[in-house]
C-alpha cells in the first residue's frame, strides 16, 4: 500500500502531467502542451537542453493557419538553432541565423517567421484533409493524445555549449482568407515570408463565410451537425445552388490578383495550387504554380479552371535588388567620354529602412464570356464596317452614268508638240527593244531579259538642261515593268511565308515554356489586362491585330479591282497618266496582312528576344510605300524588287544587332550611316534620279565652286531644295536624339526613323504636285485627311507604354493598367486598331492620289 502511495506521490509532484523531462546522454528533453497563441515565450536552448512546446488556442483559431515567429541574437553560425514545427500531416523546419547568399556578401537574419501549411483547409473537399484523433509519442516516452484540433508542436534544438536565449511566439494569421474587392496591407522581409489564400467559393455579397464553410467541412468530414448547424448548412446549399444557375456566359472564370508597393524593394510573388506544403522561400518557388518579380506594382489573371478550389498567394522579399533591376538596364561598354556627359542607365535602389516591404494588394473579377464576345464582337464589326463601305462604293460605281463612263473612251487630244514627242518616245521603244523582242519568247511576260531589261544608250540619251517629264522616265514597254512590279508580290509573299512560319513555332514554344514553368517574367504582358482564352495567356493583345489581316485583304481586293479596269481600257489610254505597278500595290496588302500575324505571334509571349518580329514587317510596308511614291515619276530608274529586298535585309539585320547589343559604339556607327545615307538620299532626290556618286564628284563641286561661287551655291530648283532641307533637318534631330538616349529599345526608334521619312516624303510629293499645279481628287484628300489624323491619334497611345521590354521584368510592371476600353482592351490594343486603320487609309491615299492625272499624257506630268 504504501508503494502505491509512493508512485501516486511521484506521478502528481515530481512529474506533473503538463510537463516531463527525460535525460538521455546528457541531453534533456521539455515537453509542454499548455502553451497559448499570441503569447511570446524566452527559453534557453543548448546541447545539454532542447524544448518540444505544443501550442493550443481557442477552437475559431484552428480554422486559419498557425505562423510560428522564432527570434535569437545569440544563435551564430557555427552553433546555429534548428526549428522544427510539427503538424499531424506536415514538418517544417529551419535555422538560425539563416544565411543567405546575395552577389555581394552573405546576408543574416536572426529573426524569422513562418506560416504553417493549414492541411485542414476548411475550403477543402477531400476527406483526406479531415483532422482525426489519434495518439503519438514524443521523446519524453509516453503517450500524448492529439485531438481533432490541429495543433502545432515546435521542436527547438542547437549544439551550442552555452545556453542560447530564443523568444518565440505562435499567432494565428490575419485575413487568411481573402474576400473579392478587399484591399489587405501587410509588410514582410526576407526572413519572413507571408501567404494567403483566396477562395473561388466567395460567399453571398463577395463575403468569405468562414462558418458556413466550418460547417460544410465537418459535414464532409462525416461529424455529427446540430440543428443550427443543419440549417446554416441548408442555407448555404441553397444560395451554391442559386448562383449555379447563372448562364456560363455571364460567369466570371477568372481573376486579376492586382499588387501595390511604395518602395523599390525588389519582391517575388507566387501563386500555388490548393495542397501542401505551401513553397516559402527563393529556391522552392520555382517548382510549383506561377512566380513573378515586381517593385511597386505587379499583378496577374488566374482562371478557376487552374485552381479548381483557389489558390495560395505567396509574398517573398528577396535579399537583393539584382533580379529587379540587373543589368539590362546598364551599359557596360559606355565609354568615359559618354559617362562624362551623364549617358548612363545605372538604376540604383534607396533601402534606408532596410528591407521591410509594405505591400498591398486585393483581387478583383474579370469579365465574363459574354463580355468577352462582346468587345471581340465590337472590334470585328467595325472593320467588317468597311467591307461594307467598299461594297456600297462598288454599286455607286456600277451605276453611275455612262456618259462619265465612255469619257475616257474620247479624250481630248494633246497638243501637237506632245503627241511628236509621245511618238518620238513610242519610236524609240519600238527601235531600242527590237533585239530584246527577238531574243524574247512570245508570251513570256516574267522571263529574265523582260525583267532584266535596261534602258538602252538612245533611251538614256535624255536633255538633262531642260525639264524631265513622265514619258521621259516611262520608256519601258509594259509587260516590262509589269514583270518588275510581280516580282514585288512574288518576294513578299516568300519572305512571309519563311519568316512566319518559324516565328509560330518559335511563339508557341514560349507559350508552352510559360505554362510549364510559371515563369511569368519570361512574357512582357500588361498583367493588369491580360484576359487568358483558350491556350492564350493574353488574348485580347493577339486578337487586336485582326485589323491588319482584314484590312490588309480588303486592300488587295481593292488592287485587283482596279487591276481590272486598267486591263479594260485601249491601249491608247493605258498610255497616258502615271504608270500602274500593280505589284507592288498588291505587296503593300499582303505586307500589312503579315504585319498583322507577326504582330499577334509576338504577342503570345511578348518579350526582348522577340520584338523584332512585331516590327519586321512595318519596316517592310515603310520601304514598299517609300518605293511606291518614287515609282510613280521614275517608273524606268526605279530599284528593283530584289535590291529593295537586299536593303529589307540589311536593316532587319540592323535592327537585330541593335536588339542584341545596342551599346554606344553602335548607336554613333548607327547615327553615320542614317545621316550619310540621308545625305545621298536628298542628292538623289534633288537631282530626279540622275545624281551619281563617283570619285570626281568633290572634284567638280570644287571646281564649279572656284569657277562660279554664287551660282553654285544658288538652288537650280529653290522649292525642292526647301523641302529637302526641312527633311534633313528632321532626320539630324531624330540622329541626335537617338545617339542621346541610346536605349536598349533599338528597334522602335529604327522604326521612328522609317515612318518619319515616308511621312516627309509623302508631303513633300503633296506639296511638289500642289507646286506643279496638279489636281488632287476629292476622295484622295479625304483619304489624306484620315491618314494624318488617325497617324497623329494613334501615336498617342503607342507612346502611353503599358510595357517596355527594355526594363527589366519587375520595371516593366510598374507601367501595367487595367483595362480601358469594352473592359477587354487597353492602350495598346487601341493602337493596334488605329494603326491599322492608318496604314489602310495611307494605302488608299497612295492609290488614289494620281487618279486626276489618268486622262493626262505623261509628256505633261512632271517627275520630282
Amino acid at each position: 500500500m504504501k508503494s502505491c502511495w509512493l508512485i501516486k506521490f511521484v506521478f502528481l509532484f515530481l512529474i506533473p502531467f503538463s510537463v516531463c523531462q527525460r535525460i538521455n546522454d546528457g541531453i534533456i528533453f521539455h515537453y509542454n502542451n499548455t502553451y497559448k497563441y499570441n503569447v511570446p515565450y524566452t527559453i534557453e536552448v543548448s546541447k545539454n537542453t532542447e524544448f518540444i512546446m505544443e501550442f493550443g488556442g481557442d477552437v475559431e483559431a484552428y480554422d486559419t493557419p498557425a505562423r510560428v515567429t522564432v527570434a535569437s541574437d545569440f544563435a551564430n553560425r557555427t552553433y546555429p538553432l534548428f526549428i522544427t514545427a510539427r503538424q499531424q500531416k506536415g514538418v517544417f523546419s529551419w535555422q538560425l541565423p539563416m544565411l543567405v547568399q546575395t552577389p555581394d556578401t552573405l546576408e543574416q537574419f536572426t529573426n524569422i517567421s513562418r506560416t504553417l501549411c493549414p492541411h485542414n483547409n476548411i475550403f477543402s473537399e477531400d476527406q483526406d484533409t479531415c483532422v482525426n484523433g489519434n495518439r503519438i509519442r514524443v521523446y519524453c516516452g509516453p503517450l500524448i493524445q492529439i485531438t481533432n484540433l490541429n495543433t502545432p508542436i515546435v521542436h527547438l534544438t542547437s549544439s551550442s555549449p552555452d545556453p542560447i536565449k530564443v523568444t518565440i511566439v505562435v499567432q494565428t494569421v490575419e485575413n487568411f482568407y481573402i474576400k473579392m474587392n478587399t484591399v489587405v496591407n501587410m509588410t514582410s522581409t526576407p526572413s519572413q515570408p507571408k501567404y494567403y489564400f483566396y477562395p473561388f467559393d466567395q460567399g453571398p455579397n463577395k463575403v468569405v463565410d468562414l462558418d458556413s464553410q466550418s460547417i460544410k467541412k465537418k459535414f464532409i468530414c462525416n461529424k455529427e451537425l446540430d440543428t443550427n448547424e443543419k440549417v446554416t448548412l441548408d442555407r448555404y446549399m441553397l444560395r451554391r445552388n442559386l448562383r449555379a444557375d447563372y448562364g456560363w456566359l455571364s460567369k466570371p472564370k477568372s481573376v486579376i490578383v492586382m499588387i501595390e508597393s511604395d518602395d523599390d524593394i525588389c519582391a517575388v510573388v507566387s501563386i500555388q495550387n490548393f495542397s501542401c506544403p505551401v513553397f516559402d522561400n527563393e529556391r522552392d518557388i520555382l517548382y510549383d504554380g506561377y512566380y513573378l518579380t515586381m517593385t511597386r506594382r505587379g499583378g496577374i489573371t488566374l482562371t478557376q479552371d487552374t485552381f479548381p478550389l483557389g489558390f495560395y498567394i505567396v509574398f517573398i522579399v528577396k535579399t537583393s535588388d539584382d533580379d529587379c533591376t540587373g543589368s539590362v538596364a546598364s551599359n557596360d561598354t559606355l565609354p568615359k567620354m559618354a559617362q562624362y556627359f551623364g549617358w548612363e542607365d545605372n538604376v540604383s535602389v534607396d533601402t534606408n529602412d532596410g528591407r521591410v516591404k509594405r505591400f498591398s494588394f486585393k483581387i478583383i473579377q474579370t469579365i465574363s464570356y459574354q463580355e468577352y464576345f462582346i468587345a471581340a464582337g465590337a472590334a470585328l464589326g467595325f472593320f467588317l464596317s468597311f467591307y461594307v463601305l467598299f461594297v456600297v462604293a462598288v454599286l455607286c460605281q456600277r451605276y453611275r452614268p455612262r456618259d462619265r463612263q465612255e469619257r475616257l473612251i474620247a479624250p481630248p487630244g494633246p497638243r501637237e508638240g506632245g503627241d511628236a514627242r509621245v511618238r518620238r518616245r513610242r519610236a524609240v521603244n519600238d527601235s531600242s527593244g527590237g533585239s530584246a523582242r527577238a531574243a524574247r519568247q512570245p508570251g513570256d511576260g516574267s522571263s529574265s531579259s523582260d525583267t532584266d531589261t535596261d534602258l538602252s544608250a538612245a533611251d538614256r540619251h535624255v536633255d538633262l538642261q531642260g525639264k524631265l517629264c513622265v514619258a521621259n522616265l516611262s520608256r519601258c514597254r509594259p509587260r516590262v515593268l509589269s514583270a518588275r512590279s510581280r516580282l514585288y508580290l512574288w518576294n513578299v509573299l516568300t519572305v512571309a511565308v519563311f519568316y512566319t512560319l518559324p516565328v509560330i513555332q518559335l511563339v508557341v514554344t514560349y507559350q508552352r515554356l510559360l505554362n510549364q514553368s510559371g515563369n511569368q517574367d519570361l512574357c512582357y504582358f500588361n498583367f493588369l489586362c491580360a484576359h487568358p482564352l483558350l491556350a492564350l495567356s493574353d488574348f485580347n493583345h493577339v486578337y487586336s491585330n485582326l485589323g491588319y489581316v482584314l484590312l490588309g485583304t480588303l486592300f488587295v481586293a481593292q488592287v485587283w479591282r482596279r487591276q481590272r479596269a486598267h486591263e479594260r481600257r485601249t491601249q491608247q489610254q493605258k498610255e497616258l497618266g502615271i504608270p500602274q505597278h500593280f505589284g507592288l500595290l498588291y505587296a503593300m496588302g499582303i505586307a500589312l496582312v503579315s504585319e498583322g500575324l507577326l504582330s499577334a505571334a509576338y504577342h503570345v509571349c511578348p518579350n526582348s528576344m522577340n520584338f523584332q518580329f512585331d516590327t519586321s514587317f512595318m519596316y517592310v510596308t515603310s520601304v514598299l510605300c517609300m518605293v511606291r511614291l518614287y515609282q510613280a515619276r521614275h517608273a524606268d530608274v526605279n530599284a528593283r524588287a530584289h535590291a529593295t529586298f537586299g536593303v529589307l535585309a540589311l536593316i532587319i539585320f540592323i535592327g537585330l544587332v541593335g536588339v542584341l547589343n545596342a551599346n554606344f559604339y553602335f548607336w554613333v556607327a548607327f547615327t553615320g550611316l542614317h545621316l550619310v545615307t540621308c545625305l545621298v538620299m536628298t542628292f538623289q532626290i534633288y537631282y530626279l534620279g540622275r545624281f551619281r556618286l563617283g570619285g570626281d564628284v568633290v572634284w567638280r563641286a570644287a571646281r564649279s565652286l572656284s569657277a562660279r561661287p554664287l551660282a553654285a551655291v544658288t538652288p537650280a530648283r529653290a522649292g525642292r531644295c526647301v523641302l529637302l532641307l526641312l527633311a534633313n533637318l528632321a532626320n539630324w534631330a531624330l540622329a541626335a536624339y537617338g545617339l542621346s538616349q541610346h536605349s536598349r529599345d533599338f528597334a522602335s526608334h529604327l522604326l521612328l526613323v522609317l515612318m518619319s521619312n515616308l511621312f516627309l516624303y509623302t508631303l513633300f510629293y503633296i506639296v511638289m504636285k500642289l507646286l506643279h499645279r496638279e489636281t488632287i481628287a476629292w476622295y484622295s484628300w479625304v483619304f489624306i485627311a484620315l491618314t494624318y489624323s488617325v497617324w497623329f491619334g494613334s501615336s498617342y497611345f503607342y507612346l502611353d507604354l503599358n510595357t517596355n521590354w527594355a526594363l527589366s521584368p519587375a520595371q516593366s510592371r510598374q507601367s501595367n493598367r487595367v483595362c480601358s476600353l469594352l473592359q477587354l482592351y487597353d492602350s495598346h490594343d487601341a493602337w493596334h486598331f488605329l494603326s491599322a486603320t492608318a496604314m489602310f487609309f495611307s494605302f488608299n491615299m497612295y492609290l488614289t492620289i494620281d487618279d486626276n492625272l489618268r486622262d493626262t499624257p505623261r509628256t505633261d506630268i512632271m517627275v520630282f
